[in-house]
């Protein structure tokens, strides 16, 4: 195979892999990012929680002060009552306290409910808590196997890189920018011939034409995507076996 041909080859598998590493690096912190933006609803969900739970007990404590302030009118009605001196000014003091009583009850239904809500809130943030604590475990892992992953890729990254350097500086000038100009365009410069075909753009060959890149000696371009084109011997389909055109003899 003619050395510039065999050197493309490589460098276009080289530029692969770096294309690769290079896409996986960067997906890597996005990977992360992914799982920190979980983490954070998960801690936002622990935080309105915690903040719904504090409000309830706030709630709580001011109905329980409204019940002691009605208490107090209460208590204050019935020492008036012992002192009153007509039947409509005790009326008007027990018709008071009625009142007082009804209102104390409705705020204990109130306090009852908050407690439920109490309760609810309690069993939700117990539960975001729990999820917090095995993502944040989850994103440290993630974390350290990011950096671990990074570290390799780059080490790889820079060896190709080597590489590379040293493929190009082994390929003829022209035919280095021809391969430059066409991995751009097509994102690959290369292409196999195969079955009389450039397998990239499927586009059939000349006879002539495909004959002479069989050899492997020469540079040779795809006149439809200008792909240079190479010929891999293994890869051709083989060709079906001959058909008999003796009849068997019967046996004797």
């Amino acid at each position: 195979m003619l050395p510039d041909l065999q050197r493309l080859i490589e460098l276009q598998q080289t530029d692969r892999e770096i294309q690769r590493l290079n896409e996986e690096i960067a997906a890597l912190p996005k990977r992360v990012a992914a799982i920190e933006a979980k983490l954070a609803d998960t801690k936002a969900e622990v935080e309105k929680a915690k903040a719904t739970i504090k409000a309830d007990e706030t709630t709580r404590r001011q109905l329980e002060s409204q019940i002691k302030d009605h208490q107090q009118k209460i208590s204050k009605y019935r020492d008036q009552s012992l002192e009153v001196k007509t039947n409509d000014q005790y009326k008007a003091l027990m018709h008071e306290i009625n009142f007082a009583e009804a209102d104390i009850r409705k705020i204990e239904d109130k306090i009852l409910e908050s407690m439920l809500d109490v309760d609810v809130n309690e069993k939700i943030l117990k539960t975001a808590e729990q999820e917090l604590k095995v993502e944040a475990a989850e994103i440290e892992k993630e974390k350290a196997d990011a950096r671990q992953r990074t570290a390799q890729d780059e080490k790889e990254l820079a060896e190709l890189n080597v590489k590379r350097d040293s493929l190009r500086s082994g390929i003829a000038a022209d035919t280095l920018r021809h391969y430059d100009r066409v991995l751009k365009l097509r994102k690959t410069a290369l292409a196999e011939a195969k079955d009389h075909k450039c397998v990239a753009c499927q586009v059939m060959l000349r006879p002539q034409f495909y004959n002479e890149v069989r050899l492997n000696e020469q540079i040779m371009v795809c006149d439809s995507c200008q792909r240079i084109l190479y010929y891999v011997p293994e890869a051709e389909t083989a060709p079906p076996p001959p058909e008999s055109n003796h009849a068997e003899a019967p046996a004797g």
